[in-house]
């Protein structure tokens, strides 16, 4: 081939070469700078509009104080008086009675939770449900509990007097301790909280908090999902039972992303009817679910996508849409009227039919090509996540090759990348390899082919054969293979296909 034609094949290149991954590090750069402007996820916040977010897996979680109040531990709650015994010289001075007891209650997740494990008191574990209890919950509020750190003697000693636990049913009722305690005008038969997991404490408001309001945060078994495994198309709930629901730590990212998509209260209301009833498989292909959750489990020599952590319902549908897939290397269709769910995985290229197959007999023209460029490599990443092994802190891992940096003439070209989903070190750093070594192997092509490509779907692998380029089977011909990103029907009836490099030894 002539140097002309050359230039000409390049002429032809897409100005963005990775335009997917420049548009979520654009959205993921976004995201950072909302995760800087809100509160830690194991604080505990005061206010009245909070977000609550959906929590899956096993994570340690603060809350939202839905409620707070001091009160005489009866029914009267504080208020301020007139001091009787108040000298001529201050006859306006005042009292606040009624301040014995604090009533407080903690959002902490949305729709219901499996079970509590730990609850923490200012960074300390002062509870855990012993292996042995079927219902952690049911242990914690039997009134058999003993809090480490307030027993006899101890720092805190008389200090809480009563904790419950509510983990987020449709048919919650409303906690009669806190009532009692504050009066069933103040929380009644109206503050039931259903689909909200919530903690409910009444303690003896003392000096031994130094002045401040106590933080807790809990360990949280995640939520109840539908397991898609277990669904066929026309499903509704009262067809569901306890075998088609899912809870627990490591849960998979095909059904969280299902009940995201499916959830008209924080996600998108899929598979919902006019009157916002669920049947399974209105608008989502639960064939292409089922096959995800199969290859999800199937990743990283059969470790899996294990997720435990949390969305957060202040972002775009599509940006915690996005979260999820960057967990699993996930994409999300929408073919012939339905959502699909599909797994990035190795050896897609191998038994591709002829239809998968494009040469110089079903190339029309040109073949345009896009080389990685320098502003698109990495040779340096950073994962933040939260570590289940040191409390669920803050952690970080990283990615840096000394050839890569070698390669790139001793530019460090670097990338952050946030995970929300993930607790678990080694599965981060999976990931962020996997982001720094395809950043520089692939490169993007467009062409042209007849109408009958349009059969084909984005995501899907085809193999492209050109003498040009040396691809193909023949001697001294290496096969390469391409993930269709788009297809574009054009005026005349051909189908523009373009495509970024598949590499079978780079998926996980």
């Amino acid at each position: 081939m002539s140097k002309g034609q050359i230039m000409k094949i390049f002429a032809k290149v897409i100005g963005a070469v990775f335009q997917h991954s420049q548009q979520r590090k654009a959205q993921k750069k976004q995201e950072r700078q909302a995760r800087a402007g809100r509160s830690n996820v194991m604080v505990n916040k005061q206010s009245n509009n909070d977000p609550i977010y959906p929590m899956y897996g096993r994570q340690r979680m603060g809350g939202t104080r839905a409620y707070i109040e001091a009160s005489d531990g009866a029914g009267n709650v504080q208020n301020t008086i007139p001091d009787p015994d108040a000298p001529p010289e201050d006859p306006d001075k005042t009292i606040v009675e009624n301040t014995e007891f604090l009533n407080l209650v903690i959002a902490m997740c949305e729709g219901e939770v499996g079970d509590i494990e730990q609850l923490w008191f200012n960074d300390t574990i002062v509870w855990e449900g012993s292996i042995t209890d079927t219902n952690k919950a049911t242990a914690l509020a039997s009134g058999g509990y003993e809090l480490k750190g307030f027993e006899s003697g101890t720092q805190y000693s008389g200090a809480v007097m009563y904790i419950a636990w509510y983990p987020g049913t449709s048919t919650q009722q409303y906690d009669t301790t806190i009532s009692g305690s504050v009066g069933v005008g103040n929380w009644g038969g109206f503050a039931v909280l259903r689909d909200v997991s919530y903690l409910a404490f009444r303690m003896i408001a003392t000096e031994k908090f130094g002045g401040q309001l106590p933080t807790f945060t809990a360990t949280l078994v995640g939520k109840k999902i539908l397991d898609v495994s277990t669904l066929v198309n026309g499903d509704t709930l009262a067809d569901m039972t306890a075998a088609n629901y899912t809870v627990g730590a490591d849960q998979n990212p095909a059904d969280i992303m299902y009940d995201y998509l499916i959830s008209q209260y924080y996600g998108k209301g899929l598979d919902r009817t006019e009157d916002e009833t669920w049947v399974a498989g209105t608008n989502i292909n639960l064939a292409s679910f089922q096959q995800a959750k199969i290859d999800c489990d199937a990743a990283r020599g059969g470790l899996g996508y294990p997720l435990n952590g949390f969305l957060q319902t202040e972002k775009q549908i599509f940006d915690n849409i996005g979260e999820i897939m960057e967990t699993c290397n996930g994409m999300t269709l929408f073919v012939d009227g339905f959502y699909e769910f599909r797994i990035g995985k190795k050896n897609e290229e191998v038994g591709l039919p002829a239809s998968k197959i494009f040469d110089k007999s079903t190339i029309l023209g040109e073949i345009g090509l896009g080389l990685p460029t320098k502003s698109g490599k990495l040779n340096k990443v950073t994962g933040l996540f939260n570590n289940q092994t040191k409390k669920w802190n803050d952690d970080l891992v990283l990615f840096k090759s000394d050839p890569f940096i070698l390669e790139d003439n001793g530019s460090i070209l670097e990338a952050q990348e946030d995970y929300t989903m993930i607790t678990d070190a080694d599965y981060v750093t999976d990931l962020i390899t996997q982001m720094a070594n395809t950043s520089r192997d692939q490169y993007q092509i467009n062409f042209t082919a007849a109408h009958t490509a349009l059969l084909l779907k984005s995501g899907d692998v085809i193999e492209v054969r050109h003498d040009d380029f040396g691809w193909g089977t023949g001697a001294g011909q290496t096969q390469e293979f391409f993930r269709v990103q788009e297809l574009k029907l054009t005026e005349d009836n051909t189908v523009e296909i373009i495509a970024t490099t598949y590499n079978s030894a780079l998926e996980l």
